[in-house]
């Protein structure tokens, strides 16, 4: 699998691929099934736990698109901003599990993302793991996580498992 390279930051992933004989018969059951419920298949069902839901923050599209993916694929929901005045509005809007924000972006700097979080009493204790290509963690950095770019993946999502399990 080639990696996903954006903008310095290399992304490599491999998972397995599960490939099953089509079952025309079963699908058509599931399809009957979820027509007659009369409910919104992305429900939640009773008993089934919410999934956690991780807002990711870069102005770098193809960062975001692939960070998207991956985070996506360990079962997490995923909500997308672009810099730091879009995250504050989509978090005011919906506060989420957890926010992974890139540090250097324009409009509003993943800092000021942070300090903005932290004097609302909506988003204050909401988890923010900064990412940036800077050595360190600003001293000023109230964030449960730093990771330097370019980082594994993994790195990125064990630290997401031990905040905010999907």
């Amino acid at each position: 699998m080639n990696p996903i390279k954006a903008m310095g930051t290399e992304i490599a992933r491999t998972a397995p691929i599960a490939r099953q004989k089509p079952d025309p018969a079963g699908a058509s059951r599931r399809r009957e099934k979820s027509q007659n419920s009369g409910k919104d298949t992305g429900a939640r069902r009773p008993g089934k736990r919410r999934m956690a839901t991780v807002l990711l923050v870069d102005d770098d599209i193809n960062t975001l698109n692939a960070l998207r993916e991956l985070v996506g694929q360990e079962g997490y929901r995923v909500r997308t901003a672009g810099d730091g005045l879009d995250a504050l509005k989509s978090a005011l809007a919906e506060p989420p599990d957890v926010v992974i924000s890139d540090c250097m972006m324009p409009h509003m700097d993943g800092l000021s993302l942070m300090r903005e979080m932290r004097a609302n009493s909506v988003l204050a204790d909401v988890p923010l793991v900064l990412v940036s290509a800077l050595v360190t963690p600003p001293p000023d950095a109230d964030v449960v996580g730093f990771l330097r770019k370019p980082f594994a993946v993994s790195q990125l999502l064990d630290m997401l498992h031990r905040i905010a399990a999907p």
